[in-house]
């Protein structure tokens, strides 16, 4: 909000969606909807942590950059799919706040566990 670029209208976004995207959802909905992403990505990285002991110490912190990789990659083509045009998918400023913002999450997960 304080940079008055619109990366979090495009979180809440699924305007793109067959189905779901011509229901005017509600943004208390949308933000519950990436929760829920959230905590499934969260959830599988757990499974995947916990049994493999290869992930201990740093490395649950790669396993995490390189869980939420897809996610920082989904700027694009969420961008160009948008039918709000809340940001341009060129916006360079936009993707890296996302990137950023999306990177922190990824800091979070290590201490998930």
């Amino acid at each position: 909000m304080l940079s008055g670029i619109k990366v979090y209208t495009l979180l809440l976004n699924v305007d793109f969606l067959p189905v779901i995207g011509t229901v005017p959802w509600g943004e208390e909905s949308l933000f519950l909807f990436h929760l829920l992403f959230s905590l499934a990505i969260t959830y599988g990285y757990v499974q995947i942590v916990v049994p493999l002991k290869l992930f201990r110490g740093w490395n649950t912190y790669l396993l995490a950059f390189l869980t939420i990789i897809p996610a920082v990659i989904l700027y694009f083509p969420l961008a160009a799919w948008s039918l709000t045009g809340a940001v341009l998918p060129s916006d360079m400023t936009a993707f890296s706040l996302w990137a950023f913002l999306h990177l922190f999450y990824a800091l979070s997960l290590p201490k998930a566990i």
